[in-house]
């Protein structure tokens, strides 16, 4: 009896610790304190050019003057980055018109924002990459 329990309880553990994180709260996600980055895609994802949309604000108010790059990477190795720079559209609003979804499967998309004082946010969104019907 003992022994099923001990097996049970480390079965919950394992189970428990392989469950993915919520969106945007991986290990790769780093904020600073007040920092929030939103990633948001313009359309479904495919095979094709997919603008990328970032918002970033400080203690819920727009944040201006940041340096964006969003990097699209798949989830298994063997393929090259999807880079793409992103432009200031408003205070706080930014959008990569150029990242392109060039396979389908996983992918987790990462903006990197480099703050005015100097500070690195980073946030990650994973996404599935569908095939379209013609």
């Amino acid at each position: 009896m003992l022994c099923r329990a001990i097996c049970l309880l480390a079965l919950v553990l394992t189970l428990a610790a392989c469950r993915p994180p919520p969106d945007g709260a991986g290990a790769a996600a780093r904020l600073p304190p007040g920092v929030t980055v939103e990633i948001a895609l313009d359309a479904e994802p495919r095979v094709a050019t997919v603008p990328v949309n970032i918002t970033i604000t400080r203690d819920g108010a727009p944040l201006a003057g940041a340096t964006v790059t969003v990097t699209g990477d798949m989830t298994h190795a063997g393929m090259i980055p999807v880079v793409a720079a992103a432009t200031e559209l408003a205070p706080g609003r930014y959008r990569a018109d150029a990242f392109a979804f060039d396979m389908v499967g996983d992918w987790f998309i990462t903006a990197e924002a480099r703050l005015p004082n100097g500070e690195r946010a980073v946030a990650v969104k994973m996404v599935r990459v569908e095939r379209v019907a013609p």
